[in-house]
């Protein structure tokens, strides 16, 4: 996992890009991270739970799913002897050439005044974010719902949710959270 801060932003503004392997181990790594930078922020004890759940689906999803077409999920041991991962097209492959290392997460931690922005991602494949016209687990449960839960558990504990699907770039999901007013003051 590699780190780095930039704090070219807002005098006010953190910003942590955080590059990881696609293992499952990493993601109890990055709910610490998250949840240091939502205490940081002034969230409550209820809110850091829903921020936690939220980026946890997140980045779990592209752990199992982003770039299984390529053999690599926690379904695998290992990348088949063939696999050869695409060329990301900032020419970024991983040190010394390994291009198995192109396949990573990304998380990139904005820690503003007042929110917290999370911006995951990935370069594997896309996902279609539903479920498509509902809007909570009751809903979900009484239509039977099958796949998408983390989704809408997403778009339920975040402020803001918007899914980006660059053209062959996999993609980039950027969650918002705000501290809320009432709270702020407290």
């Amino acid at each position: 996992m590699e780190l780095k801060s930039n704090q070219g932003g807002a005098p006010d503004t953190v910003d942590l890009e955080i590059r990881c392997p696609i293992e499952t181990r990493v993601l109890s790594l990055l709910r610490c991270i998250v949840t240091s930078m939502s205490e940081q922020a002034g969230f409550s004890d209820e809110e850091i739970g829903e921020i936690e759940m939220a980026v946890d689906e997140a980045c779990t999803n592209v752990v199992r799913h982003a770039y299984k077409h390529l053999g690599l999920s926690p379904d695998f041991e290992e990348a088949p002897e063939n696999f050869h991962a695409p060329r990301l097209p900032n020419g970024d492959n991983g040190e010394n050439g390994d291009q198995k290392n192109c396949c990573v997460l990304k998380m990139r931690i904005t820690l503003g005044d007042q929110m917290i922005r999370f911006r995951i991602i990935d370069h594997g494949q896309g996902m279609d974010p539903g479920p498509h016209g509902v809007h909570d687990v009751e809903e979900y449960v009484a239509k039977e719902g099958r796949g998408g839960l983390g989704s809408l558990i997403i778009r339920n504990f975040m402020d803001e949710v918007k899914y980006d699907f660059p053209a062959g770039k996999g993609t980039v999901l950027t969650m918002t959270k705000y501290v809320r007013a009432a709270e702020a003051e407290a």
